[in-house]
């Protein structure tokens, strides 16, 4: 699989427990709309980040050519939560709205955060 497959995984389980986390914490202060959008958002964003990542191994395999179809189709699966809970009240819809950036924020995390303690010298780490 490699280092690609590696870091993609890492990425989307990264993704997944931000926003189980979230939910959790939202359920446990009585927003059971907001869990509800959070997880809606979140599982829609690791499925749309699955695409494009398939998407970008088999455009780096056929060498070129534009794939429109791929990015108008992985808009309109991001505009499905949105529109189910524009439609439901019983999710909330800025939560949904955060849930889609669960990816974007497992990305910061890993790259922030994640990796900072590798890159420190021995001496420099906290004990």
């Amino acid at each position: 699989m490699g280092d690609y497959g590696t870091l993609k995984k890492a990425l989307i389980k990264k993704a997944l427990l931000i926003s189980l986390a979230v939910a959790c914490i939202l359920l446990a202060l009585d927003f059971k709309s907001a869990a509800k959008g959070v997880a809606l958002g979140s599982i829609f964003s690791v499925v749309e980040f699955t695409l494009m990542a398939r998407r970008l191994e088999r455009r780096l395999i056929r060498q070129g050519g534009r794939d429109y179809f791929g990015l108008i189709g992985r808009y309109f699966l991001l505009a499905i939560p949105l529109i189910v809970a524009l439609k439901l009240p019983s999710i909330n819809f800025f939560a949904t709205v955060g849930g889609i950036f669960a990816v974007k924020a497992a990305i910061f995390y890993h790259v922030l955060i994640s990796n900072r303690h590798l890159s420190m010298n021995p001496e420099d780490r906290v004990s």
